[in-house]
């Protein structure tokens, strides 16, 4: 994943309409978001899955968060 200034900059540069920068960086930002939403979720579900191991639970799958 390349730093999201050095993305931002890119659309900064090659977007001479205002709006269609603007829905770029949005789409951009949201994108961004649902990543870290999706690894901080992945990082509280490591430590339930294995207290639930440890009670004797059995996980089938894990799906992709995102």
């Amino acid at each position: 994943m390349k730093p999201i200034i050095a993305e931002m900059h890119e659309i900064l540069k090659e977007t001479p309409d205002v709006l269609d920068m603007e829905e770029k960086l949005q789409q951009l930002m949201f994108r961004w978001f649902s990543d870290l939403v999706g690894e901080a979720l992945t990082l509280l579900d490591n430590p339930v899955r294995e207290a639930k191991k440890d009670e004797g639970w059995d996980v089938e799958t894990r799906d992709a968060r995102t």
